[in-house]
């Protein structure tokens, strides 16, 4: 059996190619349960630095509410 490796910067594609299309993306739903521990690490280690190079913010509208994320648009 061959395990693919998971990529950092290939989830931090995956995660802005789907803003293209989504405004908001529920935090959770970035996650699956079929790559198990290793997929949560590399998944939120893809927001930390998408959040870092200010490429996303994370937006929550009251205490305990769901967590979504956001694109960022450049302002020129």
């Amino acid at each position: 059996i061959n395990f693919e490796q998971l990529s950092t910067r290939e989830r931090m594609t995956e995660i802005l190619e789907r803003m293209r299309n989504e405004t908001f993306i529920e935090f959770y739903s970035l996650f699956s349960s079929e790559e198990g521990r290793m997929g949560v690490g590399v998944t939120f280690l893809a927001v930390l630095e998408l959040l870092k190079d200010s490429l996303i913010e994370i937006v929550q509208s009251e205490e305990f509410a769901p967590i979504h994320i956001r694109g960022i648009e450049e302002v020129h």
